[in-house]
């Protein structure tokens, strides 16, 4: 569970704040792409979404997997 305390997120391990970032990633025509709430005291971090793109000749296409 991540809460709120003045605005922003707290960690649930350590109650440091958490920040948003992007992180990409990418090789023979297939890009992942994940978007991650992290706390830079503890380290705790948690993939909110991960979207996979890939191209073929036919076009792009992209894809969600279901969270695990």
């Amino acid at each position: 569970m991540i809460w709120r305390s003045n605005g922003f997120l707290k960690c649930p391990k350590c109650g440091g704040r958490l920040t948003y970032y992007v992180e990409s990633e990418g090789s023979d025509g297939m890009r992942i792409t994940r978007y991650v709430l992290r706390c830079k005291s503890c380290g705790y971090r948690k993939v909110l979404q991960e979207v996979m793109i890939k191209k073929t000749p036919e076009g792009v296409i992209i894809s969600i997997p279901k969270k695990k």
